[in-house]
């Protein structure tokens, strides 16, 4: 069973860390979904402006966000579930922990410590003969609904990635042990945890935090 914790941010531009617009999670308790909060923020001066293509992506302007909290009012929400739980995951990681480690900097908001998978990585080697490894492209391919670029249905859909994974590292194990195979030592721990590290090698892990690089 995995606690984890997935998260995305929808930004209004690219050119500053700052921006972001929307942001939503999904937290699995027990490989179930346990809550999926989602907030629209609102940029900080000078980091609001909303580029069209980025607009056409989530569509989210100005006007959407204008009255809604900065990222600072809702922070503390968000590294709260995302230093209780025993992995922090996102698609595409690297994006969205720099948006986050921006964001908190901006606002002189430390950032903790916490590991993140990359399901984006993890994707590439579990299926390398999709055509792509898009958020849409995997939930295609196992079979999940949602609304691609917004915040909430991302998360929730990259959530359901990684159980796929895990699921599909299940049989793997099982099968075998049905066949007599030899299995490493780490294959024989309870913790799936420690099996996605060893499958997909610590590169695919990053702890995060104010001072570190992400991924």
């Amino acid at each position: 069973m995995m606690n984890f914790a997935s998260i995305d941010f929808e930004t209004a531009n690219n050119y500053s860390d700052a921006s972001i617009c929307a942001a939503g999670m999904a937290v699995f308790e027990d490989d179930k979904l346990a809550e999926s909060p989602h907030w629209l923020v609102r940029p900080p001066k000078g980091c609001g402006y909303f580029w069209e293509d980025f607009t056409e992506c989530h569509g989210l302007t100005w006007f959407d966000v204008q009255n809604e909290p900065e990222f600072s009012a809702i922070a503390q929400e968000i590294l709260e579930r995302l230093t209780r739980t025993d992995i922090v995951i996102a698609h595409n990681a690297q994006f969205d922990m720099r948006k986050l480690r921006g964001t908190l900097q901006h606002f002189g908001i430390a950032c903790p410590t916490f590991d993140v998978l990359c399901t984006l990585k993890l994707s590439r080697r579990v299926w390398p003969d999709l055509p792509n490894h898009d958020l849409k492209t995997l939930a295609i391919h196992i079979g999940h609904e949602f609304q691609h670029h917004d915040a909430k249905a991302d998360a929730e859909a990259a959530g359901r990635v990684l159980l796929a994974h895990v699921e599909m590292l299940v049989r793997r194990r099982k099968a075998a042990r049905y066949a007599g195979s030899v299995l490493p030592s780490c294959f024989q721990s309870a913790s799936i945890r420690v099996h996605l590290r060893f499958i997909f090698s610590a590169i695919t892990f990053a702890p995060v935090a104010s001072s570190t690089p992400c991924l």
